[in-house]
């Protein structure tokens, strides 16, 4: 009898023993943090940063208006045709003949109402850039000034190509570069940069 008590209790007891079993405390404490980032990353809001294309250009070409850039499109070789496109569909193309690419930045000046296009075209010839200045306007690109060539010998880093003429703001003034012959020179001749100043085509 005595030996049928201590059985029972001995069951008694280990079963008792197996459904107090805890789940250790540390499962429990590296459980709620990881749950709590996951929600809290969930709900942070995802800041999409507006892009524009490599080499592109954005400033305000339409004035009061909302900005948008100039990118080249395309580049025909066969054709010797380089295309400049722009964030707008709708804003007509520019077509730069007799050029094989083409850099583009925006010029700012007190005398027009919006910022103009300069176009830094690749030319045949690589001892030289040809530059173009556009304005859009009415709906179409103008041409401020017909285009000229620098020789990149004398193109540096505080050399702007073309601006207001300060004593004239109904011209531009633009440097240029003029073949001449030069004895002193090892090849009979050099480059050599001059200035002008022209009426603007269009305004």
């Amino acid at each position: 009898m005595i030996r049928f008590v201590c059985i029972c209790m001995t069951v008694f007891l280990m079963g008792c023993g197996g459904s107090t079993k805890q789940t250790p405390k540390e499962d429990i404490i590296n459980d709620s943090p990881k749950e709590e980032l996951e929600e809290e990353t969930k709900d942070e809001p995802i800041d999409e940063v507006p892009s524009i294309p490599i080499g592109a250009v954005s400033a305000n070409f339409i004035a009061n208006e909302i900005p948008f850039y100039a990118v080249v499109d395309r580049i025909d070789h066969n054709k010797k045709l380089t295309i400049i496109g722009f964030e707008n569909k709708s804003i007509p193309k520019i077509k730069i003949p007799e050029s094989y690419g083409a850099t583009l930045s925006s010029l700012r000046f007190d005398e027009f109402d919006r910022d103009l296009l300069l176009i830094t075209a690749k030319i045949k010839d690589t001892n030289f850039n040809k530059y173009y200045l556009y304005i859009y306007r009415d709906t179409s690109w103008h041409p401020v000034t017909n285009g000229f060539a620098i020789h990149r010998s004398h193109v540096t880093d505080t050399l702007t190509p073309i601006k207001v003429d300060p004593s004239n703001p109904n011209n531009m003034f633009r440097y240029y570069s003029v073949f001449d012959l030069d004895k002193t020179s090892e090849l009979g001749y050099t480059w050599r940069l001059l200035s002008e100043s022209i009426p603007i085509e269009n305004k």
